[in-house]
């Protein structure tokens, strides 16, 4: 399935999931469906089912936002590493949205530490993209 395919199917469960999670998910995903931004099938499916399992009252929003997170940055780094500049930079900068989302949401109500979180993320990036220019 391609990029826009993948997008549009997010959209289509943003409005059959509708709830808080969807509202957030839906204009930033029209954003990046207006500016032709790649998706892997892996993160578009793992929206899908955060969408679904939210709705559901089954996940916590916080996860939802840290599961993206994951993906998106996992999915920048390989991005970058093929070249492909501006997915990459997009898919990145939205790692580092969703984990802001996530970090602000479940400190109030889960033990972690964001700042520790945050510097294994900074040290994955670099480390990760200063292996291809060894």
């Amino acid at each position: 399935m391609h990029a826009k395919e993948l997008r549009e199917k997010i959209n289509s469960y943003c409005q059959e999931y509708d709830s808080l999670y969807g509202k957030l998910v839906k204009p930033i995903n029209e954003m990046l469906i207006d500016v032709d931004a790649d998706i892997s099938e892996k993160t578009a499916n793992q929206i899908l089912e955060n969408l679904q399992l939210f709705h559901e009252g089954k996940k916590y929003i916080a996860d939802c936002h840290l599961d993206e997170s994951n993906n998106f940055l996992e999915d920048g780094i390989e991005e970058l590493k093929k070249g492909n500049l501006a997915d990459g930079a997009l898919q990145i900068f939205g790692a580092g949205l969703n984990f802001a989302s996530f970090s602000t949401k479940a400190a109030s109500v889960k033990n972690i530490n964001p700042h520790k979180m945050l510097d294994e993320r900074f040290k994955l990036l670099k480390k990760s993209l200063d292996e291809d220019r060894g």
